[in-house]
């Protein structure tokens, strides 16, 4: 595969490179959102319309997760290299990353490599961003903690390693089982792919001696044949027999385990090669085919997904919000999903109401009243299509549904506000402007709002009737409301009434006007005075 990495700065951020934190866990092991980080490093102009790959790693703390991620950080800053040069001088002390042996964990939350590395595989530019987690699996932190760290992480990953110690424990099976339940309601939600790649690294294995790819792939399919584990993580031996790779990695030496600065020279040889060899393996891999997709396939770019992170974290944050399980996170990223598109869909319907009443003839066939019923009506049938879609109990569900039905009231309430609004300043123009110039009304009634008379007298207008224009003027002017007044509406209709269709743009043009303008306009009518030519008799 031919790929090109660029070694310069493509971040706009200032100062060398860096961890961004931009998930963070407070006192209470809440979440703190950094969405300024999240923006510094998605949303730089060199890379915002990239496609984007994650590298991200979780497991348990202290278990060498910041170790692995620098040195596959120090084989992205070398990519091209063909020997051993990117994994540094055997002395060279590890940095990037936060880490150090012990006990003490130094990761709280999701970090991201501030500015990513493109890569150009056949031409295709793609943002490669690391991603550091600790406390996703971390029996420390509540299990709200847990659950949400755990959704993030899935969001930001599309090349997932799974770091376990020794061997891979029905614990590991059990923390994987509820990753991947979140993973389904984040990926239903967002539109994502459940899990791209899933990897499994066992780090320190020794029985049996047998090390890599290959080894770590028997190993997999040893553990996930046990039917009591199927029987009971069903999602996860799914997954590791179908889709995930293993690869398993020796002791690195007690020297690197226990104090070292993680150079190269601290290492066992065998450990060292293996290292090696794997990150090579995940850096081409990840280039190759590890793109971030959402779920019909189609490739994320950085802006895109930085909308999705966006709209997660406000969920997030929301403080009514409180995950005690996977379960209930997917209920309520589902719930809160349908209750947004299903608002989206009645504002379209306001919206198109307003195409369809885009001019006063169009407004005076549906009366204020008669608009809110039918809004009403749109607003009951929404609901009862959104129960169908929601998720969890009867309570959960009508506490949903109450929270739509005052969000959609709400929009009608001022749509209703301003089309009466609207609609009165129709009736004005209709029975002074229209019966003033003698125009015919393309064709369309006015309807019921205004009165039966009206619809005759438009009717006759289409067909040239001086003594229709006079009446929609009167009608208009009389029926409609009184803020004109029947005198006036009368007395221009008459007066106006000699003028033919010609006028029509003239007349729509001079009536496009708010109410306040418009009475002013007409407080002289009654003063003009106007010369009319007489009917020619019918032969």
């Amino acid at each position: 595969m031919e790929s090109r990495m660029a070694s310069e700065d493509y971040s706009e951020a200032a100062g060398p490179a860096a961890p961004c934190q931009i998930i963070g866990l407070d006192k209470d092991s809440k979440l703190i959102v950094y969405e300024e980080g999240l923006k510094r490093c998605l949303e730089q102009k060199s890379v915002s319309d990239c496609a984007v790959c994650f590298i991200s790693v979780i497991g348990e703390q202290r278990k060498g997760k910041s170790f692995l991620l620098n040195y596959i950080l120090r084989q992205l800053k070398n990519l091209g290299d063909t020997n051993d040069s990117w994994m540094e001088r055997d002395s060279e002390p590890l940095k990037g990353f936060d880490w150090r042996p012990g006990v003490n964990s130094t990761t709280k939350g999701l970090w991201m490599w501030d500015k990513p590395f493109l890569a150009e595989p056949y031409g295709q530019k793609i943002a490669i961003f690391l991603v550091d987690t600790q406390g996703s699996l971390d029996i420390e932190h509540d299990k709200e903690a847990n659950v949400k760290l755990s959704a993030f992480s899935m969001l930001m990953s599309s090349y997932l390693i799974y770091n376990v110690h020794i061997m891979l424990k029905e614990t590991e099976l059990e923390y994987l089982e509820m990753f991947l339940h979140v993973a389904e309601g984040v990926g239903k939600a967002f539109s994502l792919q459940t899990v791209q790649h899933l990897e499994i690294l066992v780090r320190d294995h020794f029985y049996p001696a047998e090390f890599g790819s290959g080894p770590g792939q028997k190993y997999l399919r040893h553990v996930t044949k046990k039917p009591e584990l199927s029987r009971r993580y069903k999602r996860s031996v799914d997954l590791l027999q179908s889709r995930a790779s293993c690869y398993l990695l020796p002791f690195p030496g007690k020297k690197i385990a226990c104090s070292g600065q993680g150079s190269l020279s601290e290492m066992d040889k065998d450990f060292r090669d293996f290292l090696k060899k794997y990150v090579h393996d995940v850096v081409t891999s990840t280039v190759q085919r590890c793109v971030k997709r959402d779920s019909n396939g189609a490739i994320l770019t950085c802006g895109i997904l930085f909308g999705k992170i966006k709209k997660f974290a406000e969920i997030m944050k929301t403080t009514e919000y409180g995950f005690s399980s996977p379960l209930e996170m997917a209920i309520t990223l589902n719930n809160t999903v349908e209750l947004e598109n299903f608002r989206k869909q009645f504002c379209e319907t306001l919206q198109q109401k307003e195409e369809n009443t885009d001019n006063f003839v169009k407004t005076l066939k549906t009366p204020p009243k008669e608009m809110k019923a039918n809004l009403e009506l749109c607003v009951k049938n929404l609901l009862a299509l959104c129960k169908n879609e929601l998720e969890g109990d009867e309570k959960r569900k009508q506490e949903d549904l109450d929270l739509l039905l005052g969000q959609l009231q709400e929009d009608l309430e001022k749509y209703i506000s301003k089309y009466a609004k609207k609609f009165k300043t129709s009736a004005i123009k209709a029975g002074v402007a229209v019966g003033a110039v003698g125009i015919g009304l393309a064709g369309a009634a006015i309807g019921a709002g205004v009165a039966a008379g009206a619809v005759l007298a438009t009717e006759a207008v289409i067909l040239g009737s001086e003594a229709a224009t006079v009446a929609v003027g009167a009608v208009a002017g009389t029926s409609s409301f009184a803020l004109v007044g029947g005198g006036v509406g009368a007395k221009v209709g008459s007066m106006f009434g000699g003028k033919k269709e010609k006028n029509l743009q003239m007349a729509t043009e001079e009536t496009e006007t708010e109410d306040e303008d418009f009475l002013v306009n007409i407080q002289d009518t009654e003063k003009v005075t106007f010369l009319r030519k007489p009917h020619k008799k019918n032969k």
